[in-house]
Formats: C-alpha cells, sequence, structure tokens
C-alpha cells in the first residue's frame, strides 16, 4: 500500500469520527420541522445527509482507490447476516461491537465464551454479530471480516478481538490488518479490495445507523434479545435473561 493511500485513510479517519460524533445533531436538526409532517420526507432527509457526509469522507480516498488493482467484492454476500448456533431457536441474541471497542474485546475474552458453551454451541439460541464501527479502523476491519465468508467469520472476529491491542496500536494499522486477512486466507489483493469497498463499507455504516435508529444503541457492546435492547455484560446476567427467554 503506498503513501499516499495510507495518508487519505488516516484524512478519511478524522472526517468519520467527526461524522459518528455529530451524525445525530445533524439529523436532529434536519428533520425537527418534518418528521411529524411526513416520514417519507423524514427518511428522505435522512438519507440525504447520510450520503453527504459519507460521500465527503469517500471522495478522500477516491483518487488512490482508483488507481488501486482491485478485486470484485460481492456486497450483498459481505452484508448478509453473519450468526451462529440454532438457526430455528426461538431465542435470538444479537450484539452491536466495534473491532476497536475495548469493552468488547473484553467481552469476547471473558464472557461471550461461556455464552457461546452454554447456549450457542448446544443450539439453544442464535447469536447475531452486527457491526457498530466507532472510528474509521472498525469500520475497515469489519469490511474485512465481512470478506472472510461466514463460515470463518466468527473465528475472524475472535482473532480481531483478541489481537486489538496490538494492530490498533501498530505504526501500520492497515498493514497490520492486511496481514491478519492473508492469515485468515485472502490475498493482500482481496483483503486491500474489501477495506476499500465503498459500497461494503456504505453498508456497514448503514448498518450502525440502523441499530441507533431503530433500536437507540449509542454504545458497544450493546445486545438485543429477540429484538428488544437489553442491559447486560456480566455472564450471569446473561444466563438470567437467556434461562428466562428459554421458558416461555
Amino acid at each position: 500500500m503506498n503513501d499516499e493511500l495510507q495518508n487519505r485513510l488516516f484524512k478519511s479517519n478524522l472526517i468519520f469520527n467527526k461524522f459518528v460524533k455529530y451524525y445525530p445533531l445533524y439529523i436532529a436538526g434536519a428533520l425537527s420541522g418534518f418528521y411529524a409532517v411526513d416520514r417519507k420526507m423524514e427518511r428522505g432527509m435522512q438519507l440525504k445527509a447520510l450520503i453527504l457526509i459519507i460521500g465527503f469522507s469517500f471522495t478522500v480516498l477516491g483518487t488512490a482507490i482508483a488507481d488501486a488493482d482491485k478485486e470484485s467484492i460481492d456486497v450483498a454476500a459481505a452484508l448478509s447476516p453473519r450468526t451462529e448456533g440454532g438457526p430455528d431457536s426461538k431465542v435470538k441474541l444479537v450484539e452491536y461491537f466495534s473491532l476497536t471497542c475495548p469493552a468488547c474485546a473484553k467481552f469476547h475474552k471473558e464472557v461471550y465464551p461461556k455464552i457461546k458453551q452454554k447456549y450457542v454451541d448446544t443450539g439453544l439460541i442464535q447469536m447475531e454479530y452486527r457491526d457498530f464501527p466507532l472510528d474509521q479502523w472498525g469500520l475497515r476491519a469489519a469490511a474485512l471480516a465481512r470478506c472472510v465468508g461466514p463460515k470463518y467469520y466468527s473465528a475472524m472476529i475472535d482473532v480481531l478481538l483478541k489481537q486489538q491491542s496490538t494492530w490498533t496500536q501498530s505504526e501500520n494499522i492497515l498493514g497490520s490488518l492486511l496481514k491478519i486477512g492473508q492469515l485468515a486466507g485472502l490475498s493482500k489483493k482481496r483483503a486491500e479490495s474489501c477495506m476499500t469497498s465503498n459500497k461494503l463499507l456504505d453498508g456497514i455504516i448503514s448498518m450502525r445507523m440502523n441499530g441507533n435508529k431503530k433500536y437507540d444503541v449509542n454504545t458497544t457492546p450493546s445486545f438485543l434479545l429477540n429484538g428488544q435492547k437489553i442491559d447486560a455484560f456480566e455472564f450471569e446476567k446473561f444466563e438470567i435473561l437467556l434461562d428466562k427467554a428459554l421458558e416461555k
């Protein structure tokens, strides 16, 4: 990866950070006079604001990315749900997470293995991962993981979270992510293409925005149990809530 692209990625990161910080204010201001009038207008205003902010961010990358030798990405497949556990279970647990979130790394190291052993691997519940990137590198790491494919997705997430303190503090974060992608079986070309696919990155950001708008998700990790937001982090709390849901 050349220096020009790395510099553009850095500038894009600054723009993204401002976007995720101030997005609710942009939307609130834009919609304050219209929400009660017409929900179609609300959605239209929101989409225009989203395109304006995100579009400007990715324009920063435009020239260098256009020059890169990129592979075609099946965006629909990459954005398809990433789940594990019982597909027919009546109990669905959803996690909104960011790969640069220390609390998410702690959860996946200390808590999720217990949930997985008792409820997921046994097919009692279905677990779904949903991206909620907190910064530009969380966004690009999410894109990289989704390009690995559903079969190896959870293993990739596990590696990225367990090694989070290493790659996020690297002097060359992009290079570190490319190496992780290659160890997961992706070619450098494909890993690079995934992390610079505007459509894939847009889709991940839309997933984040949907979580915020529909479920009031604003921190990571956040969890939904059968479509309802829950307040849980320790295994004992999950155990109580999951057992209660399974009894219904």
